[in-house]
């Protein structure tokens, strides 16, 4: 059954990806990059859930609500707040700056090298936070494929993304995870609905939304914070979240895009906090309310089986590599425009590069069982991802206020690393504890670094930069100037 399943899944997107090349001008870099700027936004922010959404949220999220209830609503407030910023302040600096990668604004704000530092956090973020990922969710698939060995689920996996991804990239992207999205939503729906026919209703426990305790690690107020921050950031600056958005042919349907992906979330979020009530009730019942947050799901699938356990499967899959599928793209995409010479920007390269990253995750998948982490996978990766990503924000915040002199510009590579190096000690010399708002330490910390060592204070805009009216450049103009 499973290998019928499997055959058909990657039967589905391969598909895809085949139509899709055939309509994308021969595969060329820009339907890989940008989708040749003719997707349609309602497509694009629909499909950003499956991006947004992968194995994490799937088993970890439900799984988090014997911690810490709904209280993750209050963080998804916030990113309401912080979509909103994203859609009317980055992405107008993002149409009219970047062709391809998002971290080409910092080239023409703060200089090359700005440009290459913010690619390298980027990367080092994403490669560490997307094989996390795509990690949890092939560990879960692992209970119910025991005789298959962890290493060659891992291949077999990052194989399949590359059969659709390698050929169209962005083009193929957005119809594959429309497809994967409507899986796994379909599929956590379904399991409600199929664990609701138990007797589990007095087990269910009336959820705690919103957090009133100052000292609590979720306080509303923090929350609502490190939400806001975290879309900002982990979004706003992440060139995989992004560059669906500049797949759009105008800044009006990347922004319309961009609040219909931020409203969709809300529900969907709800709806696996809802999942995550109904599994702990349903373990209640069957009295096993104390296993490990991130195994809830699975143990519940054991119990059941049958139908739960196709649904389990199939979300597990379609939310993993929608996931994987634009980390890898994005990583491409980012090594390409970003660190290497535009005469390496070919056909050839690109497929070498997005080979080694796929190299890259298999190593770092099989890595993670050796390494103990505490608590649920989601809270340990929202707050260390501030550790990474908080650089990234305190950059763009310091390049909106800030000039800096072409030889100080030199210095970014070597003062962003060490001002974040700086927040982290002096976070635990203080013992600060504000949850997942770490990340707005961070950035407070670089900004102020980097303002106090080479900031030049930004004075009135000069020049057809910043007059220019906001468009997106050519389709076809992907290449880069010099």
């Amino acid at each position: 059954m499973w290998g019928l399943l499997a055959l058909l899944y990657v039967g589905a997107l391969w598909g895809i990806s085949y139509v899709v090349g055939r309509r994308s001008a021969n595969a060329s870099l820009d339907a890989f990059y940008v989708a040749r700027r003719q997707a349609h936004w309602v497509w694009v922010g629909y499909s950003m859930v499956g991006t947004a959404l992968s194995g994490i949220t799937f088993i970890s999220l439900p799984g988090s609500v014997k911690a810490d209830s709904w209280t993750y609503l209050q963080v998804v407030t916030g990113y309401l707040i912080g979509y909103l910023i994203v859609a009317y302040a980055l992405l107008p600096a993002y149409y009219r700056y970047a062709r391809a990668s998002i971290y080409e604004y910092f080239r023409h704000k703060l200089g090359t090298p700005a440009e290459k530092t913010a690619a390298i956090f980027f990367l080092l973020s994403r490669a560490l936070g997307g094989s996390l990922r795509l990690f949890l969710a092939l560990w879960a698939m692992k209970q119910f494929l025991p005789q298959m060995p962890f290493s060659v689920l891992v291949l077999a996996s990052l194989v399949v993304i590359l059969l659709y991804t390698l050929r169209s990239g962005v083009s193929a992207i957005i119809y594959t995870d429309f497809l994967q999205t409507t899986i796994f939503l379909a599929a956590i729906g379904l399991t409600i609905y199929l664990l609701w026919q138990k007797p589990i209703l007095s087990f269910f426990e009336t959820p705690h939304i919103i957090e009133l305790s100052l000292n609590h690690p979720h306080f509303w107020l923090k929350d609502i914070m490190a939400g806001a921050l975290i879309a900002l950031s982990m979004t706003g600056l992440d060139q995989d979240q992004m560059q669906k958005s500049l797949s759009l042919p105008t800044l009006p349907d990347a922004q319309k895009n961009f609040i219909l992906y931020g409203l969709l979330l809300f529900p969907v979020n709800l709806l696996f906090l809802y999942a995550g009530s109904t599994l702990w009730a349903y373990l209640g019942w069957q009295g096993e309310n104390t296993l490990p947050y991130d195994q809830a799901f699975i143990r519940v699938v054991q119990r059941e089986g049958g139908l739960i356990q196709v649904l389990f499967v199939l979300g597990v899959t379609a939310a993993a590599l929608s996931s994987a599928d634009g980390t890898l793209t994005a990583l491409t995409t980012a090594t390409l425009r970003n660190l290497l010479p535009p005469a390496y920007e070919t056909t050839r390269i690109k497929n070498i590069i997005l080979l080694s990253w796929a190299g890259i995750f298999a190593g770092l998948i099989l890595l993670y069982p050796y390494l103990s982490l505490q608590g649920h996978i989601l809270g340990v990766f929202l707050r260390y991802s501030g550790y990474t990503y908080g650089p990234l924000l305190g950059l763009f915040l310091f390049s909106q206020l800030f000039s800096v002199k072409p030889t100080a510009s030199k210095l970014i590579p070597w003062l962003l690393p060490a001002l974040g190096v700086i927040a982290v000690i002096l976070e635990k010399v203080l013992h600060i504890d504000i949850g997942y708002a770490t990340i707005a330490w961070i950035a407070g910390i670089c900004f102020i670094g980097l303002a106090a060592t080479i900031g030049v204070r930004r004075g009135k805009p000069r020049g057809s930069a910043a007059t220019s009216e906001v468009s997106p450049p050519p389709a076809s103009d992907y290449l880069r100037e010099g």
